[in-house]
């Protein structure tokens, strides 16, 4: 019984920081004067409709990173999201968007097999003529940039410029922060176990569907 006290603290301990971080990394972040060049444009995927096609957050983030690349920030745009029920990812709808908005189709590479934060981190890396250590600008909303870096950083990705989709908004809704509570110490268990796995070789096929 005291065993399960012990991790029940441990539990709503890891929520209440999580929450409290992305609070405050919320309330405080202040954009760059001057986004610094990068290799690489890396936007991922927030909600989407149940067609496939690209919700508010997604569409926002996307926005963002066309401005980039419109900017010359970066030569190149990596969507990253997967299917949703409708069988279309949403890295295809990114990509169809990007290119509608004038991005040439050459300079866009999908990663359309994610389903989470940790997801979009490994399958990005697994690109194979992206450097991991040349610089990307990950590209999502405030609430969800701590997490999205540190799940890149896991990944092994080493010079992460944050951009935020969002810069100038108001204090993000709450529910993408409460939500940040519960994600949090997932992503750690689940890269933890990973990790884990990794050191005994045992293969990704056998735990990558418990990163969703």
């Amino acid at each position: 019984m005291r065993f399960i006290r012990w991790i029940f603290a441990i539990v709503v301990l890891a929520v209440w920081a999580a929450l409290i971080g992305t609070g405050l990394y919320v309330a405080m972040y202040k954009a760059p004067d001057a986004i610094p060049n990068g290799d690489a444009i890396v936007v991922v995927a927030g909600n989407a409709s149940m067609n496939g096609g690209l919700g508010g957050e997604t569409q926002v983030r996307l926005d963002r990173a066309i401005a980039l690349f419109n900017d010359e920030r970066a030569p190149r745009l990596i969507v990253s999201g997967g299917p949703v029920a409708g069988g279309q990812s949403v890295a295809d709808a990114m990509k169809a968007a990007a290119v509608a908005a004038g991005v040439p189709e050459t300079a866009i590479t999908v990663e359309g097999a994610s389903h989470s934060t940790l997801q979009n981190a490994i399958f990005t890396a697994d690109i194979e003529d992206l450097e991991k250590s040349a610089p990307i600008l990950l590209v999502t909303h405030r609430y969800h940039l701590p997490r999205a870096n540190a799940s890149f950083r896991w990944a092994g990705f080493s010079d992460i410029i944050n951009v935020a989709a969002d810069p100038d908004g108001a204090i993000e809704p709450i529910v993408g922060i409460l939500w940040e509570g519960v994600k949090w110490p997932l992503n750690v268990a689940r890269a933890a176990a990973a990790s884990a796995a990794q050191a005994g070789d045992v293969p990704r096929e056998s735990y990558i569907d418990y990163m969703k």
